[in-house]
This record gives structure tokens, sequence and C-alpha cells, in this order.
């Protein structure tokens, strides 16, 4: 057994920093992850951070729902606003009247001409009829023939689309379709057809109609229109 010698220093503990260990307060081991003393003032200061930065995004939440519930209210009370009452709803605007031409009459007979326009044989007027059935526009003349009768037709040839004319001056009538007459005719441009007003073709059985085929290849007199005086005025009221 060993004794320890008197001055003999090997077997005492170590001490720290020059100082006295004490066996019964020992040092603080340095555990890795773990700091000083100092960091729970840190860590208090984090919260803080954290609790602002919370209470900031609670504002804006609050300010945005604010935001949308007014929007939404002033919108609503837009919509209604625009919305007049009924004793502020305003009157239509009259609609004005569609000008027409004189010759022509919409909801009843055309007017094809005036008496005192027809007074003279062989003065003759175009004019626009209303088929009163089909309410189609055909484009028509009137002539006032030796004696006193009115004769009055479509202007378009019978069964094509060549317009009539009346020809008044008999050397154009010889020079350009060739044929000579004593009086003025109604000719067809296309085809060279002449039409006599003064005289009448059958059109089918017991049926005569007004200016005869005396030349070309037309196939019937054309298209007639009844016409009557009525007043001042010669009425057109129906087509053949």
């Amino acid at each position: 057994m060993l004794k320890t010698m008197p001055g003999d220093s090997s077997n005492k503990p170590p001490n720290k920093d020059s100082g006295t260990f004490d066996r019964f307060r020992p040092e603080m081991p340095n555990i890795p992850g773990v700091g000083p003393a100092s960091k729970p003032a840190t860590s208090q200061l984090d919260a803080a951070k954290i609790a602002r930065i919370l209470g900031a995004v609670a504002g804006v939440v609050v300010l945005t729902l604010a935001l949308a519930w007014w929007v939404k209210n002033t919108q609503h009370s837009t919509s209604h606003a625009d919305v007049p009452k009924p004793s502020e709803t305003p009157a239509p605007l009259p609609v004005a009247a569609p000008l027409l031409d004189s010759s022509v009459a919409v909801d009843g007979p055309s007017v094809a001409a005036k008496v005192e326009e027809l007074a003279k044989p062989w003065a003759a007027r175009k004019f626009t009829f209303v088929n009163p059935v089909t309410r189609q526009s055909v484009q028509a003349m009137v002539i006032r023939l030796p004696g006193g009768a009115l004769w009055a037709f479509a202007l378009q040839e019978p069964y094509g689309r060549c317009e009539l004319e009346l020809v008044t001056d008999l050397n154009r009538l010889a020079k350009q379709y060739g044929y000579r007459a004593k009086h003025p005719m109604v000719a067809s441009p296309c085809d060279q057809t002449v039409y006599d007003p003064l005289n009448v073709s059958s059109i089918g059985g017991d049926v005569w109609a007004r200016g005869a085929v005396v030349q070309g290849a037309g196939l019937r007199p054309p298209t007639a229109i009844n016409v009557e005086v009525r007043g001042h005025s010669i009425i057109a009221d129906r087509m053949e």
C-alpha cells in the first residue's frame, strides 16, 4: 500500500484556471447545440418578430376583406341606379315616314299618271305598279291611244328580261327594227319584236290581249295592267 508522502502533489485532482476543484459543484459539460445562458434572450426576440409579422398579415387580410365588401356594395348600388323607374322611362322617338314615289301606292292601287299628262293621243308615261297580290314592284307604261282608250302594260317582255319601249319615230322604227308602220309601235330592242298597240291577239282560248305581235319572235302581247280614271288620276289596280 502506497503512502502519500508529504509534499507529493502527484495524486491531487486537477484544478481549472488554477482554481481549487470542488467535487460537490462540478463544472457543467459543454453539450453541442446547447448555447450559453444568454440564448433565451435571442429566442424571445425571434418570437416578438414572428408576432409582429402575424399581426401585419392579419391586418392585410382584414383590409382586403373590407375593400372587397366595399366594391361589392358599390357595384350593387350602381346596377340599381342604372334601371330607370317606370315613370322615368323615356318615350320612344317618332319614326320618320319613308319617302315614297308619288306614282306608287303601297297599301292600294298605284297612280299611273294624271289625266292631264295623257291628254293627247300617243302620250305615254312610265310608272311603277305594285302588285297587290305578290307586293312585287313592276315597271310599267300607260299610253293614251287614238279615240281616248288607255293601254297599260308591263315593260318587261313576256318570258324574257328585255325592257320594251314605245317607238314614236317611224323612221327610227324602220331603220332600227326594219318595220314600216303608220303609227307608233312598242318594240323589243333585244330580239327586234314589234307589238302593235292598235291590234289584239289571243293568248289562249277566248282570252285576248292588246299589243299583237306583228314582227319578231315574241310569243304573245305584253302583260296587260288594268287602268281606269278616278277623278284627276289614272289608277292601275290589277295585272293580268
